[in-house]
């Protein structure tokens, strides 16, 4: 699967604190490169972000609402708790990111990397997400529910009692994945029908059954 990655412009602007972007621009970031900022407070909604760098940042108390994030990179950023429900995602990476309650509802996700990402208890139900992948993440307690899913991978991911209800996973590759206690509506007629899933995993599943294995 090939992820197309963001495309940021030549040379953005530098040095300037988000705030006074955002006064200067109204609703709209375009071609800024943030470092270092304790970003505090901002509520906005249908924000525009294109074209931007987030560098060890971190995000207190914000509130970002349907928004779109196109052509954005967030390395090392803090965005615990931030609430991002409703927003479009389109090339956008986050590495190394804090991304624990983060809530992500309702977004559409297209082209996006997760990558060495702290995602516990993350909100990312009811969301459509095309072209995305999932790095040496942890998704502990993340809520993927009714979900439509196209072309995700989890790559040596933490999805321990992550729940999945109402979301397809076929033709996902859960073999290098931890998956213990995962959340979904029940095996009979199960979200895993169709993925991928190692021995040792399969030997978790039937536990879930309540069938005792024996020798």
């Amino acid at each position: 699967m090939k992820i197309t990655q963001p495309r940021l412009a030549s040379a953005l602007h530098e040095d300037i604190d988000i705030q006074t972007a955002l006064e200067k621009n109204d609703e709209d970031l375009i071609e800024y490169s943030f470092k270092g900022l304790r970003i505090e407070g901002i509520k906005k909604s249908n924000l525009s972000v294109q074209s931007c760098l987030f560098s060890n940042c971190s995000f207190g108390t914000c509130s970002i609402r349907k928004s779109q994030f196109s052509d954005a990179i967030f390395k090392n950023c803090d965005l615990s708790n931030v609430n991002l429900s409703g927003c479009g995602f389109h090339r956008v990476e986050f590495t190394g990111c804090k991304l624990m309650g983060t809530n992500m509802a309702d977004g559409i996700f297209n082209h996006i990397t997760f990558e060495e990402c702290r995602g516990e208890y993350m909100n990312l139900s009811m969301s459509k997400m095309r072209y995305i992948q999932f790095i040496n993440s942890n998704l502990r307690g993340a809520g993927i529910e009714g979900c439509q899913l196209t072309n995700v991978a989890f790559d040596a991911c933490n999805l321990m009692e992550a729940e999945f209800y109402r979301t397809a996973l076929k033709g996902i590759d859960l073999s290098n994945s931890e998956i213990s206690g995962i959340r979904i509506t029940n095996l009979a007629n199960s979200e895993l029908r169709g993925s991928s899933v190692s021995s040792l995993q399969a030997l978790e599943l039937i536990r879930m059954l309540g069938v005792e294995i024996k020798g």
